[in-house]
């Protein structure tokens, strides 16, 4: 069974082609990282290729196990609207990534597959360069990126007061309270 049965554009994967995607419900409609990537394996001369899988949600498990099952499938970004969704199919789940609750990232590692939040990783490498000691913290917005930082910075600062604002405050209470 192909990986052409669960994505609903087309795309050029030949057998044995080593690759890595973007899954969401239409990246091939506008992510760029496919195009960025390709240019830079080409220029690298890496026997790699990047695909947009766009995908269907009653299709997202059976993709995953079939990425999963596929030893020519490196990694995968995650975007709108799977990162949540995604959890329940992976073997691990990097620990900030489920205290977040959102996966952007797959690595197939030793045929397991493991999520990753890189929003975190990226908030919390721009944390650590501050040096002086942190008491207030403003934080606005609790979308994918929002909520990474905020876990990111209750890790880093956990004594600071952290005050949070976003446009729908129950989506915010609903995080905050499921965060504690």
């Amino acid at each position: 069974m192909g990986i052409k049965k669960f994505i609903k554009n087309k795309i050029n994967l030949m057998e044995g082609q080593k690759f890595v995607s973007i899954i969401g419900s239409d990246p091939s409609k506008g992510a760029r990282s496919p195009i960025l990537w390709n240019k830079a394996y080409l220029k690298l001369k890496i026997d790699m290729k990047m695909f947009p899988l766009d995908v269907k949600s009653k299709n997202i498990g059976r993709l995953i196990k079939y990425l999963k099952r596929n030893d020519c499938f490196y990694a995968s970004a995650v975007t709108i609207p799977y990162k949540e969704k995604v959890i329940k199919y992976l073997d691990e789940i990097e620990k900030s990534a489920l205290e977040i609750g959102s996966v952007n990232l797959i690595v197939k590692e030793k045929n397991k597959l493991k999520g990753y939040n890189t929003d975190y990783t990226g908030c919390e490498f721009t944390l650590n360069r501050i040096s002086k000691k942190i008491k207030n913290i403003l934080i606005i917005g609790c979308g994918g990126a929002g909520k990474a930082c905020i876990i990111s910075t209750k890790n880093k600062y956990p004594k600071a007061n952290i005050y949070l604002f976003n446009r729908d405050l129950n989506k915010l209470k609903k995080f905050n309270k499921r965060i504690k």
